[in-house]
């Protein structure tokens, strides 16, 4: 564990242990008294938030670490991965660390797990920001040929098989690069930035940080029932962002947003998927008027 401190804040790095595996987490204390708990995306880190960190913490002290094969916590040693494990790594940090009450702000995978965490524990949760995150209900065909695809080809590609080997780089820029076609609205240095936190030190250069084994996708996910019962169950605010330019758009955002009490719904322009990185300012200046009405 590593402390570092500041005038007005301490920063605590190290590892914690969910289901036998050692994932890394950070808690910045800046002394709010208010809990917020970062959950990242799909194949990104608990850094994800880098841009909205310095103005998150006039509001909380935050709380972020990285799912099970993601950023610089262990990888999978056997099986697959299931949307079930970021869920219970979730719950293990929850109780390893936060206060009984608690914010919680998710991008993406983490917008979802965000508002399964704040309908299962609704007395705890006091306010949700989502990110995306949110599905429709899928087509039961294409879920049949999906799943078989996954059935006929998961043991090739994982079981008693070596990992697909990582892509190596031989610089944070060369990474940079390949991330580039992703965010076309980025600056490079932002960029940059970017990269360097999912990314590290190889022995040829630098390799990404998350198992290239989460590709293979789970084989069913939580049953869209159940998880509309679990977004009507929510009882705090809660506040749902899109991009305009997203590549996730909803096919019946309105079958799915009538599942969510006290909801405020809003898109930001020119940005994509990742909003929080192509306009940042324009995310906190959401947050902030969200927060500045919800705070206690």
């Amino acid at each position: 564990m590593e402390l570092a401190d500041g005038k007005h804040t301490s920063a605590e790095t190290g590892f914690f242990e969910s289901g036998g595996y050692r994932l890394a987490y950070a808690k910045r204390d800046n002394g709010k008294g208010r809990a917020l708990l970062l959950l990242h995306g799909f194949m990104d880190s608990s850094q994800t938030f880098l841009f909205q960190e310095e103005f998150l913490s006039e509001y909380f002290d935050l709380y972020r670490f990285d799912y099970r094969g993601h950023g610089d916590s262990e990888w999978l040693r056997e099986g697959f991965y299931h949307f079930m494990l970021p869920l219970v790594d979730t719950r293990s940090f929850i109780t390893q660390f936060l206060p009984e009450k608690f914010h919680i702000l998710g991008h993406s995978m983490g917008g979802g797990l965000g508002s399964r965490i704040a309908g299962l524990y609704p007395d705890r949760v006091e306010s949700l920001v989502a990110l995306e995150g949110f599905s429709s209900i899928p087509d039961p065909e294409r879920e049949r040929r999906r799943f078989r695809s996954w059935l006929d080809s998961w043991e090739i590609s994982l079981a008693g098989k070596d990992r697909k080997r990582q892509k190596n780089f031989r610089s944070v820029a060369e990474a940079a690069a390949r991330l580039a076609p992703m965010y076309p609205r980025l600056p490079e240095d932002r960029l940059l930035k970017i990269t360097e936190t999912l990314t590290k030190p190889s022995e040829d250069g630098f390799m990404w940080k998350s198992d290239p084994s989460y590709k293979n996708g789970p084989p069913v996910f939580l049953s869209p029932q159940f998880t509309r019962h679990l977004w009507e169950s929510i009882s705090c605010p809660v506040l749902v962002i899109y991009g305009k330019k997203t590549h996730l758009a909803l096919d019946d955002s309105g079958e799915v947003f009538s599942h969510i009490k006290n909801l405020k719904y809003t898109e930001i322009e020119d940005a994509g998927h990742n909003m929080h990185h192509d306009r940042p300012e324009a995310v906190n200046e959401l947050l902030r008027e969200f927060y500045v009405t919800n705070l206690k």
